[in-house]
């Protein structure tokens, strides 16, 4: 069941702004309506909560100001208070709510941080084992539903041992980090590119039969050998592609037959790429 957030999560900014506008003016008319009967001010948290976490501080705080002024409003018209009165009540909700708002957005900011942090790979700035399971799960179910093939491609690296060892890891590093943009520059923005693990990579290629899938990863084993050449790093590559067109069990199902096609390249001539059409049977 969809929670308000995840709603939220899939609008945009301006559908956030108009709700949270929408939720002031519903507490402007209550707080007209029951103000003396009941302390509202504590609700119009709610909107400017909203607001700030989809949007920014500025936003924020902008709400926060029209929030006080009409609130000092309801207060002038319902009551004939002095200046001071009026500055006394309306100082503390100016201040609370522009707090709120800047406390908001500096957490949000700080929750994204952390957030892509825990799916990003430090070293090569793709995603992380962690994401591309993830990722994987969810292309699973969608190619499940709508009746849609994918491809999954098991990347490893032949002889990365003999960098780090020669050329200290430094170099083992750089190697990596240009195996990832490889795969990256020569793939779909909307393909998942990964490093699971030490030389160990994969990649998703959403809505891709096994045809489609060999045009495009034979631009992306052109440029990592056109790399690899230009860094003089005499690695390899052993590559298992498989184009699922009826989904297995699970994701750990699937990365397993990707893996193991990639091992069957590993374990005999190494540099080279190996195919399967996956439709269920062993």
């Amino acid at each position: 069941m969809k929670t308000i957030f995840n709603v939220l999560d899939e609008q945009s900014f301006r559908y956030v702004w108009r709700l949270s506008l929408l939720m002031v003016l519903i507490l402007l008319i209550l707080s007209i309506l029951f103000g003396n009967v009941i302390f509202l001010e504590p609700f119009y948290i709610f909107p400017i909560t909203i607001v700030s976490w989809y949007g920014s501080k500025k936003s924020g705080l902008i709400l926060a100001t029209v929030s006080t002024i009409l609130l000092l409003s309801i207060r002038a018209i319902d009551a004939e208070l002095t200046p001071l009165a009026l500055l006394s009540y309306g100082l503390p909700c100016l201040l609370s709510f522009s707090i709120l708002a800047i406390l908001i957005t500096n957490f949000r900011n700080v929750h994204r941080v952390e957030s892509a942090a825990a799916y990003t790979d430090t070293l090569t700035h793709i995603n992380n084992s962690r994401c591309f399971y993830h990722e994987l799960s969810n292309e699973m179910v969608r190619s499940l539903r709508y009746k849609h093939r994918l491809s999954l491609v098991y990347l490893d690296i032949d002889n990365f041992k003999l960098i780090n060892d020669s050329r200290g890891h430094g170099e083992g590093d750089n190697l990596l980090i240009a195996v990832a943009k490889s795969l990256t520059e020569s793939l779909r923005k909307t393909d998942i590119v990964a490093r699971l693990g030490g030389d160990e990579f994969a990649c998703l290629l959403r809505e891709t039969g096994q045809d489609e899938a060999k045009a495009a990863f034979s631009k992306a084993t052109d440029l990592l050998k056109k790399r690899m050449k230009s860094g003089r790093w005499p690695v390899t590559f052993s590559i298992g592609l498989v184009t699922f067109e009826k989904m297995p069990e699970d994701t750990k199902e699937a990365m397993r037959i990707a893996d193991e096609l990639m091992y069957s390249v590993k374990n005999s001539a190494k540099d080279d790429i190996s195919y399967m059409v996956w439709n269920g049977n062993a």
